[in-house]
């Protein structure tokens, strides 16, 4: 079987920047239900030429439902993907009052939040992580920082310096060496800012805990974990529904404060990656359209 990293980290971006421009401007001038409509033929065009990618949904929804994954699904599957992407615009533009976002929050977070103990969100490439971030102003207290590889997700970083310079400004780069990386995300978490992962997906390198998911086991990174160890950080699980007209944000505290302890190490830090696991398959389960891993997720070495 082949390297899942090399296969989401060498797959080309899909679009132009001149599509991104458009769909901007479409957002902008004819509205969220005009855009989404216009996303269906996009979507259908994509399925058609884009293989690696359907076969990959077609493999996962069947595991998600059971049974065989139809056509119309796998459309449908691209279409919330899509969709996803063109609110990412909104979210941008500081324009959420256009996109319903409701919040389901653990009390836990408040009382970390009163403490002021800035911690780490994982979340997922489930729903939109953009979403998420409108957490801060909902709660109040919490910026978030979230590690991205900018090489990765160029075309949008380029679209977000120009729409939001100063939320692009907030990315932290996942491409950079492991000291910087460590340094960037030590002193975002000392100066009080939260730090997002996105949980689901890991680099080629990284550390990784197997872990059953949709009843088969997966690699999950495990960096996330140890890095809330060194700082004793709180670990928050950050899930993102679609619903019909709109995200709902699930927060839920795994961990008040990360310790693991020095014996049985990898084993405290197994435990945290499955709680972390089951709990986004729960909301995969409810939301199964949601979830956004286009490749073998379970082919791995």
């Amino acid at each position: 079987m082949s390297d899942q990293t090399t296969q989401w980290q060498q797959r080309p971006e899909a679009g132009s920047n001149s599509g991104l421009r458009f769909l901007l401007w479409v957002a902008q001038h004819l509205g969220r239900g005009f855009l989404h409509a216009l996303l269906w033929p996009v979507c259908v065009y994509f399925v058609a030429v884009r293989r690696p990618e359907r076969e990959a949904s077609y493999a996962y929804l069947g595991r998600v439902f059971e049974r065989p994954a139809k056509l119309t699904e796998v459309i449908r599957h691209f279409h919330q993907f899509a969709k996803v992407t063109a609110d990412r615009f909104y979210f941008l533009a500081n324009q959420t009052h256009r996109i319903p976002v409701e919040f389901v929050i653990d009390p836990k977070l408040y009382t970390l939040l009163d403490e002021g103990r800035p911690g780490i969100f994982l979340a997922a490439h489930f729903g939109s992580f953009e979403a998420a971030r409108v957490l801060g102003p909902e709660v109040g207290g919490i910026q978030l920082r979230i590690v991205l590889d900018r090489a990765l997700n160029e075309r949008f970083m380029q679209i977000m310096a120009e729409v939001e310079p100063q939320l692009a400004a907030l990315i932290i780069d996942a491409g950079q060496d492991s000291v910087a990386l460590g340094l960037s995300i030590g002193d975002a978490l000392r100066g009080g800012d939260w730090v997002g992962f996105l949980a689901d997906r890991h680099r080629h390198g990284d550390r990784t805990v197997a872990q059953s998911f949709l009843n088969s086991p997966a690699l999950f990174p495990s960096g996330p974990y140890i890095i809330a160890n060194v700082f004793h950080a709180p670990i928050i699980g950050a899930f993102c529904r679609l619903t019909a007209k709109g995200y709902e944000v699930h927060c839920e505290v795994i961990s008040m404060r990360t310790e693991l302890p020095r014996r049985n190490r990898e084993a405290a830090i197994s435990e945290l990656v499955a709680d972390y696991v089951a709990r986004l398959e729960k909301h995969v389960r409810a939301s199964p359209y949601g979830w956004f891993n286009f490749f073998d997720f379970w082919g791995q070495r």
